[in-house]
This record gives structure tokens, sequence and C-alpha cells, in this order.
């Protein structure tokens, strides 16, 4: 997104937010009853490249931290399914946080969480922790880092969470059944055993719905997850089927004004207006537990962004 768009945004969104139209739209909102919850998800946190898909700075982490801390109200990932799972009343203004991979700029987001007092998950392939490993989509990066255990088991001493990513960040969509087992069972025993702490999420890797065969969803829970999340973006909202919950990629949004009125609903009706329609969170079809063919073709790049929402 050009610069001169991500001013005009800031300064509309700014404008709305000062004017009072939004504090008015968000009553509106909950007259009608309209209830969501996004779960934010993140990759790097990093100033050592510049800011893409996967990466935002540390001064906007810090941002956007430092507006979470004071305008919402951030919750664990637990509460999140504890809320959509006995139906209970989704409160205004209430996100998660959550990161993907195990970059080592991880840890100092994790302390900058900490700093604000906000909770968050962090999602692991337990085979690089403390390697040397570099995964393919940053081949012509430099060379970032990974955790290390001593840092994964200071993110738990912080606050933190630890859930699977695998263990070898393996993509679930063309793997075997065997292989899928291994990979959900031995990464959270190698959690487990290293951090002291119970694995209770999982996240697959890629995040897509052509990442995950509909039928190894079962073998989520059989591995001893409580509940699972995707890359696909989009709200958790009453009613939605809590096998495993759409998280919002925040890298897109360039401005914190814009990510505010995003996480705050203000932006659904000019989206219905764009024309833009509302996402069914069902992408597996998991009422009728449809089995499907993965994709034999798939593109890096799309199966790195393809899925999650470009806020645009």
């Amino acid at each position: 997104m050009t610069d001169w768009k991500v001013l005009t945004r800031t300064a509309l969104c700014s404008l709305y937010r000062s004017s009072g139209m939004m504090y008015l739209h968000e009553r509106i909102q909950r007259w009608c009853g309209c209830q969501f919850l996004p779960i934010l998800l993140f990759h790097r946190v990093t100033d050592a490249i510049p800011e893409d898909g996967l990466t935002v700075s540390t001064t906007r982490f810090r941002a956007i931290c430092k507006m979470l801390a004071e305008r919402f109200q951030v919750v664990t990932l637990a509460q999140v399914f504890a809320l959509i799972r006995e139906r209970k009343p989704l409160p205004y203004r209430t996100v998660a946080i959550t990161f993907d991979d195990c970059y080592l700029d991880n840890l100092a987001a994790a302390r900058i969480l900490a700093e604000y007092g906000l909770p968050a998950t962090f999602f692991i392939p337990t085979d690089f922790i403390g390697s040397d490993h570099s995964f393919f989509w940053d081949r012509n990066l430099p060379r970032m880092a990974n955790l290390t255990w001593d840092n994964v088991r200071e993110m738990v001493r912080l606050g933190h969470e630890i859930g699977s990513h695998t263990a070898s960040h393996a993509n679930l969509g063309v793997i075997s059944e065997e292989q899928c087992r291994y990979e959900l069972i031995h990464s959270r025993s190698v959690i487990a055993d290293q951090t002291g702490q119970a694995v209770r999420w999982f996240a697959h890797p890629f995040g897509g719905r052509e990442n995950l065969r509909p039928e190894y969803i079962p073998l989520i829970r059989e591995a001893g997850y409580q509940g699972a999340v995707s890359a696909i973006g989009g709200f958790v909202r009453p009613g939605i089927d809590t096998t495993i919950l759409p998280r919002e990629a925040v890298p897109y949004f360039r401005s914190i004004a814009h990510l505010e009125m995003y996480l705050s609903g203000c932006l659904e009706l000019l989206y219905l207006i764009k024309g833009r329609p509302r996402r069914k969170h069902d992408p597996w079809n998991l009422a009728e537990a449809v089995a499907h063919k993965p994709s034999s073709q798939m593109v890096e790049s799309a199966i790195m962004y393809g899925q999650t929402r470009i806020a645009n």
C-alpha cells in the first residue's frame, strides 16, 4: 500500500474516532446484538527487514500493544474457547493475541507484551527450536535466528502460553495420517517436557484450508489438544464451530487507527457496501465432514498469504 493511501486512511479513521462516530457506531452494534471477537496473528516483530505480510516493526508493535492495552481487553485463548463453547456473550472490544513459528524476535515481542500486561499464545515447530533452520520463504532475507528452549521458558515465565505448530512445520494437507499423528503427538510431548506446561492449543502450519485434510481434524483432539486455530481471516462469532477458530493477520494493517476501527467492528458496514461478504467459517465443511483432495500444485506465496485477509 502506498504511503499516501496509508496517510489518507489514517486521517479518515482518526477523524471518525475523534468525531464520536466510532463510539456511536459501536453503541448501535451493541443495541443490535452484534457480537464478535478477533484472534490476532503475528509472525515476526523486527527492524532487521522491512515490514511485509509477516513482519511488523518493533515501533509499530509497541504502538499496537499500547492501543490494545488502553482500548481493548486482551484475553487468553482459553478464555476465548470457554466463551464460545459455553455460549456466553462475547465482550465488546475483546481480542486474543497469537504468534506462529519460532523467530527469535518473538522473545522481544513477548517482553513488550508483558510490559503492557497482555497475554499471548506462541505456536512453535519444535524441531526448529535452537537450530539454524531457515524457512523457505525467508531464503532471500538476512538469516532470521530461531528461539532456543531457554527463550521459550522465559516466555512462559512472562505469563505467555506455548502451543504446537507441529514438529517440522509440516503441511498437514499432503502428509500421511501416520506422519500427521507423529507431528501432533511428538511436538506436544516435547513442549510439555521442555516447559513443564500443559500444551492445550494447536495451529496447523501455513494455516489454510488446503493445509489440513478434514479427515485429520479429529486427530487434533485425539492427540490431547483442547482446541485449534487457523490462519483463515475473520472474527470469532456466536455459534461458530469451535473445532478450529479463525485468526486475523495483523501486518496488513498499516495504520493503528485503521486496525482499531477494524477490531471494533466499525468497518463491517463499509465492507458490506463495497460488496465484501462476511465469511462463513466452516472452511473444511465440518458439518458434513466431507473429505477433499489437497491441491497438488501450491505456490509458496499463496500458501503463506492466500488465506489471510488483506485489509484494503
